[in-house]
């Protein structure tokens, strides 16, 4: 029988919770703090001790691991909706199984003797100043990876908004916003939000009164509803407002467009 370190067997749940986090942070592509995924971490690896309670039955393995990853997901990412909750936390549990099944097959086909695998929960017999080599090679990664992916993600959310209003056309590069729901309140229509330096006029008296709230505050805009809009020379077939807003946008990105509208 392997002796079991308590702090050994903390950090390592806790890279391993990290490390599903943040997975599940980049698939959501969610912006949230990393201390939100430290905090998360720490609570999952909390939870790994379950594993060294005296009894091992499957189905009540299972329920231990479902409630605790939906904590991780509601501590990490927040509720926001029924909807998005749950979308977290089934993406998460699929992300926590695969990993398992990874780890008990490696374990099954090299049996390692440093690695322990207790009620699902992985366990690396390895001294600290290796686990404190791991955490800097695991930070050092996930930076890497942050940053190689960073520049494809950016370009794979950023599209070209094509629109027309009073005869003449206007081009902006926009970038998707899963979180933008901002609608013309009278029609219901969806609003993509630019900058008001990409038109050239400004008479808010002929333009609709459109609120909006956020964490920022609430508020109102001023729109007007596009006579077409393409969106990379494809044409939405639905009204679509403009909303104009004013010093949001710094670089060349001048708007956004609700994720739905591209999904559409």
């Amino acid at each position: 029988m392997q002796t079991i370190y308590v702090d050994v067997f903390f950090f390592i749940n806790m890279f391993v919770d990290f490390i599903l986090l943040f997975l599940l942070k980049r698939i959501i592509r969610s912006n949230i703090k990393y201390s939100r995924v430290i905090l998360s971490s720490v609570t999952g690896s909390v939870f790994s001790f379950s594993a060294l309670l005296p009894f091992n039955h499957f189905p009540i393995n299972i329920f231990i691991n479902i409630v605790s990853l939906s904590l991780l997901s509601l501590i990490c990412f927040g509720f926001g909706n029924i909807k998005r909750f749950l979308k977290n936390t089934i993406i998460l549990l699929i992300i926590s199984f695969l990993f398992s099944g990874a780890m008990i097959y490696f374990y099954t086909a090299f049996r390692p003797e440093s690695m322990v695998i207790i009620n699902n929960a992985v366990y690396f017999n390895i001294s600290p100043i290796i686990l404190i080599l791991l955490s800097c090679i695991i930070y050092f990664l996930l930076f890497l990876i942050k940053k190689v992916f960073k520049n494809h993600t950016n370009s794979f959310l950023i599209h070209n908004v094509r629109f027309k209003y009073k005869d003449k056309e206007y081009n902006v590069k926009c970038k998707t916003d899963s979180g933008l729901n901002l609608k013309e309140p009278f029609s219901g229509d969806n609003v993509i939000v630019v900058e008001s330096s990409e038109v050239c006029f400004a008479d808010k008296s002929k333009m609709r009164v459109i609120p909006f709230c956020s964490l920022g505050g609430s508020g109102i805009i001023y729109g007007f509803k596009a006579e077409f809009v393409f969106i990379d020379a494809k044409k939405i077939n639905e009204e679509i407002y403009i909303g104009l807003c004013e010093g949001i946008f710094k670089n060349e990105i001048k708007g956004l467009i609700p994720e739905f509208i591209i999904k559409d």
